[in-house]
């Protein structure tokens, strides 16, 4: 998959997310989650989704350390299925 197709698939994703503080066309690749408003509960809600959609799910340490959209997207882009 290509990075334009991840994030317009994670921004599909996003749109169903309740906890939202931003405008959906605000998120941006250097948005960071928690500015999004996710806490540590519900990314982990949003990961197991993008889980079913892409079929890759990061190592725990990995997820800690993803602070930004941009971090998610290039791991999609490398672990994901196509």
């Amino acid at each position: 998959m290509t990075k334009e197709e991840i994030t317009s698939e994670l921004r599909s994703l996003l749109q169903a997310q309740k906890q939202l503080k931003l405008d959906i066309d605000t998120i941006g690749a250097e948005t960071r989650f928690d500015q999004i408003g996710f806490d540590s509960l519900s990314i982990l809600d949003f990961m197991y989704e993008v889980e079913d959609r892409f079929g890759a799910f990061p190592e725990m340490a990995e997820l800690v350390n993803m602070q930004k959209v941009s971090d998610l997207i290039d791991y999609l882009k490398a672990h994901a299925r196509s």
